[in-house]
């Protein structure tokens, strides 16, 4: 008969946020604790701003979206109590961090040029960059300033909301992280497209600052303003984006009666109704460039008097057509005639500038797709609509401690799955498998003991390159300096 012995009294803390160490690797492997210090984001007195930073970013991978659920975590995860050394965040102290009125739009910056100064995330020749934007709701927005009502497509209707134009870059070993991003604010008595074209010019100008490399931009139709294409040209931008309906296009022919060259004008539909026979026999997926299509775009000359005057001249584009599954239709909604897609069937026309390469034009644009899967991870796994706050700058804070959330996640899931995965997990089994799993930690003599589920087994690659030898966050980490620092 086994013998039953008395029972033992210790403490063993148990909690979730397991794969916080690993956060906290990947986060002074891009020195993020200086770079607050540098963005002019400081406090005084208490729990140092990059500390309070870090414990709010493990609440939102742990669906802690709001400063209250973020304080109560941070009291419970047992990886953030040893990082804090006992000290208790409390509610309102993530409150008055996140309402005092920072420079997150200049950390934002610095976070980007981190990530240009890594030799994996730094963007090279022909990486894309996403552009997009999207509605975060607000459920108290009738008396706020800036919050716009604006129809979500989405959801098919109209909702009070912060519109959020942003960039997304998806580099060709796999890589994604979110880069800058901006809050348009609606204006009656300016240009709503204009103004949104102006955002995405500031951030984009940031970027070409901070690296020079030939990218890709690919956007959705409602960025097609041919002032906006010259000025990405101009920026040694290519630029890649869906025809609509109403889009002008020509084509060149020689006229034998006239005994030269001349253009005609069609629009996108014809051109798919021609190829559309050949399209079908290439099958699914695939993509067909139509060549010798022109499309007017503007430039500024003089006159003789040496008045400013716009002129057209015809570009060259490449236009390509590509098939799509159809959707069963919802509502009957009916969109503005500018913003309806140009289609024939099941076929659509893109164009680009870059008329040698149509298939690597077609190839970006399917990358566009990526900022619309970020935006509903985003929403999700990371709150990005459940911050309630009625300060606009409380909302900044939220977008970018968010942003900088999903870009170590999406480093870390990219380790993991770098080099082929038999079964690769994605960004949410990572963090709902990962970093959101159990564990406990037993102190003793100076060690700290860590106890996993072996549901964590797979992510033992993870382990192996960020786990850290000590627990501590500090303002800068020695180990990511040279020896002559």
């Amino acid at each position: 008969m086994k013998k039953l012995c008395k029972p033992t009294f210790e403490k063993k803390d148990h909690g979730q946020g397991a794969g916080i160490p690993v956060l906290k690797t990947i986060w002074d492997l891009f020195d993020l604790s200086l770079l607050f210090s540098q963005s002019g984001i400081r406090k005084h007195s208490g729990i140092p701003a990059w500390l309070l930073a870090f414990a709010y970013i493990c609440g939102l991978a742990n669906h802690s979206s709001s400063a209250n659920q973020n304080a109560k975590f941070s009291t419970e995860a047992p990886f953030l109590q040893q990082l804090l050394s006992g000290q208790i965040i409390s509610q309102s102290a993530f409150s008055r961090f996140l309402s005092k009125p920072f420079q997150w739009l200049r950390f934002s910056l610095g976070r980007f040029a981190r990530l240009q100064e890594n030799t994996d995330s730094r963007l090279t020749d022909g990486d894309i960059i996403a552009l997009d934007d999207t509605k975060i709701e607000h459920p108290h927005g009738k008396k706020i300033p800036f919050l716009c009502w604006l129809f979500d497509s989405s959801d098919k209707c109209h909702v009070w909301c912060i519109n959020l134009v942003s960039t997304l870059a998806v580099l060709k070993n796999g890589l994604e992280y979110p880069m800058l991003w901006r809050f348009w604010v609606k204006n009656g008595q300016e240009n709503e497209k204009q103004t949104k074209l102006d955002l995405a010019k500031q951030m984009l100008a940031e970027v070409r600052q901070l690296n020079k490399a030939r990218l890709w931009v690919a956007m959705d139709r409602w960025f097609l303003c041919k002032k906006f294409l010259n000025w990405l040209m101009g920026q040694n931008f290519d630029w890649v984006t869906k025809a609509k309906r109403n889009t002008a296009l020509f084509r060149k022919i020689y006229d034998p009666v006239l005994g030269k060259e001349r253009y005609i004008k069609l629009n996108p539909k014809q051109l798919l109704r021609e190829v559309y026979s050949q399209l079908r026999v290439l099958g699914k997926e695939s993509v067909l460039s139509i060549p010798d299509i022109y499309i007017k775009m503007p430039y500024e000359t003089l006159t003789r008097k040496g008045k400013p005057i716009t002129r057209q001249r015809f570009l060259p584009i490449a236009a390509i057509a590509a098939t799509y599954e159809k959707q069963a239709v919802e509502g009957s909604i009916v969109l503005p005639e500018e913003e309806c897609p140009a289609t024939f069937k099941d076929a659509y026309l893109l164009i680009s500038n870059r008329v040698d390469t149509p298939e690597e034009a077609a190839t970006a644009y399917a990358k566009r797709w990526r900022i619309e899967v970020f935006y509903r991870t985003a929403k999700q796994n990371l709150g990005l609509t459940s911050c309630y706050a009625q300060s606009e700058t409380a909302h900044f804070a939220h977008v970018e401690l968010l942003f900088t959330a999903k870009t170590l996640l999406c480093y870390a899931s990219w380790e993991c799955n770098k080099e082929g995965a038999e079964q690769a997990p994605s960004l949410c089994e990572v963090i709902r498998y990962f970093f959101n799993a159990g564990c406990r930690i037993r102190c003793c003599e100076q060690l700290i003991q860590v106890y996993f589920d072996t549901a964590t087994q797979r992510f033992s690659r993870l382990i192996d390159k960020f786990w850290p030898h000590s627990l501590e966050l500090r303002l800068w980490n020695w180990k990511n300096y040279p020896e002559t620092a």
